[in-house]
């Protein structure tokens, strides 16, 4: 795979999977037995990649994903990525659902992903989480630096 193939395949994945919402493209996208280190315990390959995203978007239907910032070198592709949505759904967490807030959330995450015979082998994920539930109301936004 050149570097141009595996740059398509991770713009597949943010357009087809998150943006058009296309679970099905797990299939064609996800090798049998990727997985993804940052995300432990969920099922191997498109069944797990199929689970997270489901979560995700129950909890923010209207999710939109941005690509800020792209890297490519050998089998791996990845980006800082600007997401964007509407908290209408309730959020998955170590500690039972976070109900619905009803707030619009603005928050990046880093992605990468392993890519080899055109899957995708190996993904990490670093979301901005405090950003996140700050916005959703979980946690107290911290107070402003001092000066």
């Amino acid at each position: 795979m050149t570097v141009e193939e595996n740059k398509a395949i991770f713009h597949r994945v943010i357009e087809e999977l998150w943006n058009q919402q296309n679970l099905d493209v797990c299939d064609e996208l996800f090798a049998a037995d990727s997985d993804s280190p940052t995300v432990p315990g969920i099922p191997p390959g498109p069944a797990g990649v199929k689970m997270v995203a489901g979560m995700f978007l129950a909890a923010f239907p209207d999710l939109h994903v941005d690509i800020e910032i792209e890297v490519a070198e050998g089998d791996m592709v990845g980006g800082r990525l600007r997401q964007t949505g509407t908290h209408t759904g309730p959020m998955a967490s170590p500690t039972g659902a976070i109900p619905p807030s009803g707030a619009s959330v603005n928050f990046t995450e880093v992605a990468m992903l392993r890519i080899a015979d055109g899957k995708v082998q190996r993904s990490w994920y670093w979301t901005d989480m405090i950003g996140l539930l700050t916005q959703i109301g979980v946690i107290a936004a911290p107070p402003a630096a001092r000066g």
